[in-house]
């Protein structure tokens, strides 16, 4: 399901995404979706709605060409409000998922899931400022970056997500959600 984001409600601290990083690791994912949708779950098959509106946060994302996963750097994340909720966004508008194999708290989509599903890195291995610790927490991915969880699940990003709001890889292989502002996944 493709949904765009009508509010940023709250503004957090983590890890950014840029449209040029997002293309390359879409380009990169595409040779390899087959096998990974067989390995960490498939489409819905649902048709994408109209690109959202550009989304206004409450502070500047920084420019980067390199992939998040490998060079974390500082940048805002939020909620925002779609018509499944308030879900967990990066700086950007970003949806972020969980994966439902992740239920022990560990990240378990690596190599060919991991460039569909790329982790979403943060610096260090604290919480980031700005973070309610009480839902937010940091783990080590086997790629050896710092991953954000939110709640017990570890986040992600989804490759076919192109736009702010994109939401299309909610329910992929009834094994990927979208993170609930509460730390959830909404089913």
């Amino acid at each position: 399901m493709n949904t765009p984001i009508d509010s940023i409600t709250t503004t957090l601290s983590a890890t950014p995404s840029t449209p040029h990083s997002r293309r390359r690791r879409l380009v990169g994912a595409l040779a390899g979706i087959a096998l990974v949708a067989s390995a960490c779950g498939g489409s819905d098959g649902a048709e994408p709605a109209p690109e959202p509106a550009p989304v206004e946060t409450d502070a500047p994302a920084e420019a980067s060409a390199e992939e998040p996963a490998a060079e974390p750097a500082a940048a805002t994340v939020g909620v925002a409000d779609n018509e499944l909720g308030s879900i967990i966004v990066d700086e950007v508008g970003m949806t972020l998922y969980g994966f439902t194999p992740d239920d022990a708290g560990e990240p378990t989509c690596v190599d060919g899931c991991a460039d569909a599903w790329p982790p979403y890195a943060v610096d260090g291995d604290s919480v980031p400022a700005g973070l309610d610790e009480s839902i937010f927490s940091v783990v080590a991915h086997p790629s050896g970056v710092n991953q954000l969880k939110a709640g017990k699940w570890p986040l992600y990003y989804f490759s076919g997500d192109i736009a702010p709001g994109d939401t299309n890889g909610q329910g992929s292989g009834d094994v990927w959600f979208v993170a609930a502002a509460d730390g959830s996944l909404i089913r």
